[in-house]
């Protein structure tokens, strides 16, 4: 008989809050890359952990300190095929968020297996808008509960991590299912988002702060 795999159990996230004297109307939460397997702690100078930064910063500037920014880092950073792994810590951490703030409206901001992450998090009730960098994304993943959020796409035509045309393919699912993302491809630009980084970090921390305070 084949051996049956054990899910591991699934551990709480590290998550470090950065806001500013005003009060609080909006939350964004960071979720950065890591490999498609692995339970393994991501380290605070992780290049991928570092990489979601510069997008917090930014966010907080356009939205005047307006919008508090998480910074999730997984302990167990893995997708893990159907145990969907960071999924389970996003989604842990969403609640939290929902009892300590339940009136304020939460975007999501991920790159690569962050970007899934993401997307697949997005259904969770308190969020209304999401940004997904250069997404890790496949033909079996849902849409439907993406149709009624604010959804920015930005993929680089030389990714070959996560290879624009998959990013096309479900960009296109997402349409003919009803929804209405953006999609903004930049010219030249790689997985890693070095190359025009401050025009990566203005599209999607605009995009949150249009969708999260439509107000101003």
């Amino acid at each position: 008989m084949p051996r049956l795999l054990r899910r591991r159990p699934l551990e709480r996230a590290i998550h470090t809050l950065v806001r500013g004297e005003r009060p609080v109307e909006a939350i964004v939460v960071t979720l950065h890359g890591g490999p498609e397997r692995g339970f393994r702690r991501t380290a605070p100078w992780s290049a991928p952990y570092l990489r979601m930064i510069p997008f917090g910063r930014r966010v907080r500037e356009l939205s005047d300190e307006r919008i508090a920014i998480v910074h999730l880092r997984h302990t167990q950073t893995g997708w893990n095929g159907g145990e969907r792994t960071t999924v389970g810590q996003a989604r842990m951490l969403l609640a939290e968020l929902a009892r300590r703030e339940p009136t304020l409206p939460v975007g999501l901001l991920g790159h690569s297996l962050g970007g899934r992450t993401a997307l697949a998090a997005a259904g969770y009730a308190h969020v209304t808008t999401v940004a997904a960098l250069a997404p890790w994304v496949t033909p079996h993943d849902d849409v439907a509960h993406l149709i009624d959020r604010d959804v920015l796409i930005v993929q680089g035509d030389r990714d070959r991590m996560c290879p624009k045309p998959e990013t096309d393919a479900f960009v296109e699912r997402l349409r003919k299912a009803g929804g209405h993302p953006r999609y903004e491809v930049l010219e030249g630009c790689g997985h890693s988002m070095y190359r025009r980084a401050g025009e990566w970090h203005d599209i999607a921390a605009s995009h949150l702060v249009r969708t999260l305070l439509p107000r101003g």
